[in-house]
């Protein structure tokens, strides 16, 4: 007889998991109960499941979150998803649904009928999947024997020979299979990333003007502003998957020039700044040293501040103190920057994995990360990234809820490079004024995806420019013969071609400068649009205060 398939039943009403099990009861099936999310995990860590049956509405953990955490997870993230509800019936709630993993929705009370036949497909399939791996296996075993054989019979006739033709051979296939794993990932992560940002993009543009727009009321204004910053999280943690991605992988390229760390630390705090204010944090700056100009990568150097201070008030309780003080340390002839709080602090056992990747502290024992969030992957690339600088990124604390001190020591530059007061400095803070020129303004809007291109339209047109919007390269160019453009505002991935295709057309029919669009924000991507003719790279999800500040670069 067959060994039975396990399936896999999460409801927390017994009753309901009476019922499920009533209709998919079966020789062939191993039904396995579990009313929680911590017996669901527990069980897909013990045992192999064809299909998951998945109540949404559940306490502590919704099924949607439950869903997510599986998916997170290699071993369980290939595993089929049936979502039961009587609740979510709206075609937002299943898509939501979708977007966690799931493979079908149903509403209860489910159709016996049509619930044993979706589940009898994904046993089909997971018993076909098995299969299949064993015979692959069977194959693999039976090619490893082969190439044994071959391999005795060449030892046999030149063994020496043999021994270093497989070897090298070997290390060559090793490679190339590396650098095609490699290449598949890179290229996995850029369109995952992409896939990501784009149905941001409308989202933070709206959300981003409207947090600024003095004409709405305070608490919508407060709301939008809430909405900005959530959007903007899940855009750093996308940033931060690829980040990881390129450390791992010794791509990581940075520019190094001599910059005033002031300079950096105060980008940084204005970028925290609303987030400190609305948590009612004092921030104290004893920023005294002198000596203070560091050979570095202004984005890089700046990303590491922003994500210390990030989370010293995400960890700070309201009314604390975060602290950030520079000293000179003349024995390494380096800066030092101690970012201190007041917050829920750090054990020992704590700071001994604070840079590990995907750590959580803590405070996520028991499923209640959720209270921080994060991916635990911040520290991580800042203390890589300080580390290319030739610097250091260390962490104190003397005990849980006694705050905790974060330093960097980076390496300064000649005494020659910290004369004057250092060079000219804007602040990315403020919002650019709505750009009302008669010069530049006539512009070709092309974005394929809708809701960003209406988004987008509505905001231009706002700000007094002429706009003609299309979603393809076709339309563009049969917008773009029929009358003149300014500015050329494009996406890259288009249905019938690319942004770069477009660029390189217009600029040399029409001399129209252009903005890129993109989902990809790799060094190379800026890169390739730099070279096609943009003038400017800006990746999604969009905030409306750089795509003003481009305008208004454009303007100049």
């Amino acid at each position: 007889m067959n060994q039975r398939t396990n399936i896999l039943l999460v409801d927390d009403e017994p009753r309901n998991l009476d019922v499920l099990e009533g209709v998919l009861e079966s020789d062939e099936y191993r039904l396995v109960r579990a009313a929680n999310a911590q017996e669901t995990l527990l069980a897909l860590l013990n045992e192999e499941f064809a299909v998951i049956v998945l109540d949404i509405q559940m306490p502590g953990m919704s099924g949607i979150e439950l869903a997510h955490l599986i998916k997170q997870r290699e071993k369980t993230q290939h595993i089929p998803i049936i979502f039961l509800t009587a609740f979510y019936q709206d075609e937002q709630r299943m898509i939501e649904g979708y977007n966690v993993g799931a493979v079908d929705y149903l509403t209860k009370p489910a159709n016996p009928k049509v619930l044993r036949s979706k589940v009898a497909v994904f046993v089909d399939l997971f018993r076909k999947t098995t299969a299949l791996q064993k015979t692959n296996d069977a194959l693999g075993l039976e090619i490893l024997q082969r190439q044994k054989a071959e391999y005795a019979l060449r030892e046999t006739n030149d063994a020496l020979e043999a021994r270093v033709e497989v070897r090298t051979a070997a290390l060559r296939q090793a490679r190339d299979e590396a650098e095609r794993a490699g290449r598949a990932k890179d290229d996995f992560l850029a369109a995952l990333s992409h896939e990501l940002r784009t149905p941001l993009s409308p989202v933070l543009l709206i959300a981003s003007e409207a947090a600024g727009n003095t004409a709405f009321p305070d608490e919508a204004r407060i709301l939008f502003g809430t909405i900005r910053k959530n959007v903007e999280l899940e855009a750093r943690l996308i940033d931060d998957l690829l980040d990881l991605t390129r450390i791992m992988r010794g791509k990581l390229a940075l520019t190094l020039k001599p910059r005033d760390v002031h300079t950096l630390l105060e980008d940084a705090i204005a970028t925290v700044r609303p987030d400190i204010e609305q948590k009612k944090l004092s921030l104290k700056l004893d920023l005294a040293t002198l000596r203070r100009h560091v050979a570095a990568d202004d984005v890089r150097l700046q990303q590491v501040f922003w994500n210390i201070l990030k989370n010293a008030v995400k960890f700070t309780p309201e009314a604390g103190t975060i602290t950030v003080v520079t000293r000179y340390t003349a024995k390494d002839d380096a800066i030092t920057v101690a970012i201190t709080d007041t917050g829920i602090g750090l054990s020992a056992d704590e700071i001994s994995r604070v840079f590990d990747a995907f750590s959580q502290g803590d405070h996520a024992i028991g499923g209640r990360s959720h209270r921080f969030g994060g991916l635990g992957l911040g520290l991580t690339i800042s203390r890589s990234l300080v580390e290319h600088h030739d610097g250091t990124l260390s962490i104190s604390s003397p005990g849980r809820d006694q705050g905790a001190t974060f330093t960097v020591e980076l390496p300064l530059l000649s005494t020659t490079a910290d004369s004057g007061n250092g060079s000219a400095h804007t602040s990315t803070g403020t919002t650019p004024p709505l750009i009302s020129s008669p010069r530049n303004r006539r512009v070709l809007l092309v974005e394929d995806h809708e809701p960003t291109r209406k988004t987008l339209e509505a905001l231009l047109r706002r700000r007094h420019f002429e706009v003609s919007a299309s979603g393809s390269l076709a339309e563009a160019r049969a917008l773009a013969a029929t009358r003149g453009f300014d500015l050329l505002i494009s996406d890259i991935g288009l249905p019938d071609g690319t942004g770069f295709d477009l660029m390189r057309e217009m600029k040399e029919r029409y001399d129209i400068r252009g903005i890129a669009l993109s989902g990809y924000g790799m060094e190379e991507d800026i890169a390739q649009s730099q070279s096609a003719g943009f003038l400017v790279h800006l990746v999604k999800p969009i905030q409306i205060q750089s795509l003003d500040k481009a305008l208004a670069d454009l303007q100049q």
